[in-house]
């Protein structure tokens, strides 16, 4: 990839008074990484905003039972979505190959095998599902949602190719085009009658296009042979990452399973729009930092262990300072955002949404240093993690199910506290980063958090309840002390992405090498 020497580092600035064991990260490798995320983010807020707006559009014209039926569906799909390609992906980002050899044919070609079976058995079984939830006379909208998997799996490999050579511009067209094609798709036939069918097929037709772009920009010739060797070696070190993946989509789509078994269609649509805001804004969000942080990873892995640190610790500030700003600014504004944006017909879920904010701050903590485990060779270290954990807040989720949505929502705070701790704990052994280090690197957030708290609660209590002009001046104001307190406390890595920003818009794109 071109890079420019004026390209100022946004994660690698030196910082007076912090360890000084801690390097500074080369320019050419966090230049990289800024333009990545930068063009991660305005894929994902443009796809993340066309989606908003759809679903607060759907919100009015479907039924709280039709988005249920929806996300029932697409809570048993993303059990499969996490290994739809046995982890052979991240196999491909770690060998920081080049081209499209003979691994990169392969690995599509099993990829290619693998979601076509999925979708297969999810279609032979959707009968058996919709009678778990309730539905059994909604097979068919089942069965149609098992194309999902079998249009996003069939480009794991072409969009891992991309990520390998952070070609990331490439990668927001496909993702734009997905969002503007469901809009497409949805919007007429809810106005049409169409009810949940609606949202499945906006979500199929979607991702189908998205497939088609990622291969005609990443065309692979896929080889099905059946060279075991060469597959073992593919499936060897993704098989611990396709483990991590699984377990980790289990537990955050676990709860959806038992609120709709238990509670019914009904609560879980409230429950699912709870989860919308804070999924999309922070959530995805983290889920864009992860689709750039493992290739820079990667690269800084190459050059030795104390570059791979001082990566680390700067996107765990970044990334935490965000996730706790945001979180407690949702959980802050959570009774005035449901009745405004989605009606006050979803009023059920405030609560569920003030919980799940909290929750996903807490999960922004350890959430950087995830993907060391997989750049250092040891992905295998979080399952020891990950097994029990997952067993015990699955157990958790089954009992608070019996309760109410909220009693769920709360389970995902205190899990994420003492799995963000436990995480950070093993980072810290793994990279052998300081304690006080890491102390200092997390600060920032929690300062951040501390004082949107004190004043949003207070200010809400004074306004208007269902109010856009509540909701608007309550924002600014959380925005205001986010930009004072994180400003300041965090200033040289918002500086460094500032100037990332502006440099991004003064200069040509850089062209990744193919």
């Amino acid at each position: 990839m071109q890079q420019s020497s004026a390209y100022e580092d946004p994660m690698g600035a030196p910082d007076p008074g912090r360890d000084s064991a801690e390097p500074a990260v080369q320019p050419s490798l966090s230049g990289a990484a800024t333009r990545g995320f930068l063009w991660t983010t305005l894929a994902w807020g443009g796809n993340r905003l066309v989606v908003l707006a759809l679903t607060a559009l759907l919100a009015r014209l479907l039924v709280p039972e039709d988005f249920g039926l929806v996300t029932a569906g697409l809570t048993i799909i993303t059990f499969f979505d996490a290994a739809l390609d046995l982890g052979v992906g991240y196999a491909l980002v770690y060998e920081q190959e080049r081209g499209i050899n003979e691994r990169v044919r392969l690995a599509a070609g099993l990829n290619l095998a693998l979601s076509a079976s999925i979708c297969v058995l999810g279609i032979a079984f959707s009968p058996l599902i919709a009678r778990l939830f309730g539905e059994s006379d909604q097979t068919a909208i089942f069965a149609a949602l098992f194309l999902y998997p079998l249009f996003r799996g069939a480009s794991q490999v072409n969009d891992a190719v991309l990520k390998r050579d952070m070609q990331f511009k490439k990668r927001t067209v496909a993702d734009l085009t997905r969002a503007g094609v469901r809009v497409a798709v949805s919007i007429p036939l809810a106005l049409t009658g169409f009810g949940a069918w609606s949202i499945a097929l906006g979500i199929i037709a979607g991702e189908a296009v998205c497939t088609l772009i990622m291969w005609s920009l990443v065309p692979i010739r896929p080889d099905f042979s059946l060279r075991w060797s060469r597959i073992r070696s593919l499936v060897s070190f993704g098989g611990a990452v396709t483990g991590v993946r699984v377990l980790g989509s289990f537990r955050s789509s676990v709860d959806y399973l038992f609120i709709g078994s238990i509670l019914g269609s009904a609560a879980l649509g409230y429950y699912g729009m709870g989860y919308r805001l804070p999924e999309l804004i922070i959530a995805n969000v983290l889920w864009i930092f992860t689709t750039v942080a493992f290739p820079v990873y990667a690269r800084a892995r190459v050059d030795g262990i104390e570059r791979l640190r001082a990566t680390m610790l700067r996107a765990t500030r970044l990334v935490s300072l965000f996730g706790l700003a945001a979180g407690v600014t949702l959980a802050v504004l959570a009774p005035l955002a449901i009745p405004v944006v989605f009606s006050a017909t979803w009023e059920p879920a405030i609560v569920p949404m003030a919980l799940v904010s909290l929750a996903l701050a807490c999960q922004s903590l350890g959430w950087a240093s995830g993907d060391v485990f997989s750049a250092l060779g040891r992905p295998g270290l979080l399952l020891v993690l990950d097994i029990p954990a997952t067993i015990l807040v699955t157990i958790a989720f089954g009992f608070a199910a019996h309760t109410s949505i909220a009693a769920v929502a709360a389970v995902h705070i205190g899990f994420e506290i003492v799995y963000a701790i436990i995480r950070v704990t093993m980072a810290i052994r793994v990279t052998g980063v300081s304690v006080g280090a890491m102390a200092l690197t997390l600060a920032p957030g929690f300062l951040t958090g501390a004082a949107v708290a004190a004043v949003g609660l207070p200010l809400r209590s004074v306004l208007p309840e269902n109010s856009f002009w509540s909701l608007l001046l309550l924002t600014v104001v959380c925005g205001a002390v986010i930009a004072v307190v994180g400003g300041l406390s965090a200033r040289r890595e918002l500086i460094g992405v500032l100037g990332a920003v502006r440099n991004r818009g003064n200069r040509a794109p850089a062209t990744a090498a193919a």
